[in-house]
This record gives C-alpha cells, structure tokens and sequence, in this order.
C-alpha cells in the first residue's frame, strides 16, 4: 500500500512540480507571451522523456497509460493555475515562497549541530569515566548528522555555502555567472533530483512498510524517518535551485 502512495506521490510531483521548475526558463526566453513559450518547454521536455522510455527496454517495460493520465490531469491543473495569474507572478510568488521554505528547514537544522556536540561529549565522559555505553546515544548523533547534512542541502546551496570547487566562476562577470547557474540548474541540479526522488521512493516506503528499525535492541527504531530525509532533500534542493533560475533570468533580463 505505502508502496503505491509513493508510486502516487511520484507521479503527483511529475504532474506538478516538474512544470512549475520550468517557469524561469520561459520568462527568459519571451516576455509577451511566457505561457505559451512555457507550455511549449515542458512539452519539448516531456516529449524527449518520452522517447527516452520508447528506447530504454527496461523503462520501457513499465506501465504507462494510467501515469500518463494521471501526469496530464495534474499538469493541466497546473497550467490552468498558472494561466490566470500569469506566469511572471507565478515564477516571483513561488521563488519567495521556495526560498523561505529552504531558509526555515536550513535555520532548523543548524541547532542539531550543538545537540550532536553535547551528546558526543555526553558519550565519551560515559563511556570512559563510568563503564556505560548507550546505542541509542550514538545512534542519535546519526540521525542528527542526517538530518543536517539533508535537510540544509538547499539552504546552502541557496546562500552559497557549499563546497564549490571553480575556476573561472568567481572572476566571471554576473552575466557570464548567471548563464552558468541557469545551465548548471537545468542541466544538472534538476536531471540529478527528480532521479534521485524517483529512485529513493520505492526504498522509502519499503522501509515505512516494515517500520524498519536499529538492528540493536535498544537502538533507535525509526530508520524509516533518517530515510525519508532523502527525498526531502532532493525536494529541498529542487526549491533552491528554482531560487537560483529565477535570480538568474532577472539578471540577464538585466544585462541584456
């Protein structure tokens, strides 16, 4: 059952937020008539990821009809949306609202790095001054580490945090840099996501069904929620990186 809700859900953010990624990159390309050059953006994509399966023999062996149907209503439901409000507003109104989302979870998780610091002094002064060794202790520094190095992907991304190993990036003039970040985030960053929720879900779920648990008895048993933080990462990183197209597209409409 968890198994077809995670099916479900696939499909839901195949129908809805894989559209909506692609507004930047239509506002880039026209001004006057942005739903239209978005509609045909997503229809190029679609139809290249189609012909992707129809040559792929193992993709290919996949149930299609009901996906597809069930990804048409949703993106016409999402077309229909951005339709009357007007694909501008609804490239700046969710660039805010993804940026505050993957500002929040970021801020969160920041203050589990003073909890794991507590908790591993907390460990080696009972290990090694009382006898007393506790798993679900050790265990909890795991889940904490998890948890920030996951759920803080898309806020470091978003202020520029991460580990960026570049050449002729931080000389590169704002145009020159903004024309990377657009191809960086839609050649790479947003292929590497939806794989990875595509991919991670099956595995997810499996773990919720079993409520898979420590392979210690007194262990921490909710392995099934570290693993869950994975595809919240992915959807995390996916908001951040429609921060960063949208930032982009301004700056080249800018300079151009």
């Amino acid at each position: 059952m968890l198994e077809i809700a995670g099916d479900i859900l696939n499909w839901a953010a195949a129908g809805v937020m894989f559209p909506l990624l692609f507004l930047p990159l239509a506002l880039l390309f026209t001004e006057k008539r942005p739903f239209l050059s978005w509609v045909a953006i997503v229809a190029a994509t679609v139809l290249a990821g189609v012909l992707f399966v129809r040559l792929t023999p193992i993709l290919a062996l996949m149930p299609a009809t009901t996906k597809i149907a069930w990804f048409g209503a949703l993106f016409a439901l999402t077309a229909s949306i951005i339709a009357m409000i007007g694909s501008k507003k609804a490239t700046w109104y969710l660039s805010g609202f993804f940026e505050v989302i993957a500002r929040v979870a970021g801020r969160a998780v920041i203050w589990l790095l003073l909890a794991m610091a507590l908790i591993q002094f907390g460990v080696v002064i009972l290990r090694y001054a009382f006898g007393l060794n506790y798993i679900f202790m050790q265990e909890s520094i795991t889940y904490m580490h998890g948890a920030v190095f996951l759920l803080a992907g898309g806020y470091a991304l978003l202020t520029d945090d991460h580990v960026r190993v570049d050449i002729f990036y931080r000389e590169a003039s704002p145009r020159r840099k903004a024309i990377v970040d657009l191809l960086g985030t839609y050649l790479l960053l947003i292929p590497v996501c939806l794989l990875l929720i595509w991919t991670a879900s099956p595995y997810v779920a499996r773990s919720w069904a079993v409520g898979e648990g420590s392979n210690e008895s007194s262990g921490i048993q909710a392995l099934f929620i570290l693993k869950s933080f994975i595809p919240a990462f992915a959807v995390l990183l996916l908001m951040a990186g429609f921060v960063i197209a949208a930032r982009a597209v301004a700056t080249l409409k800018e300079r151009g």
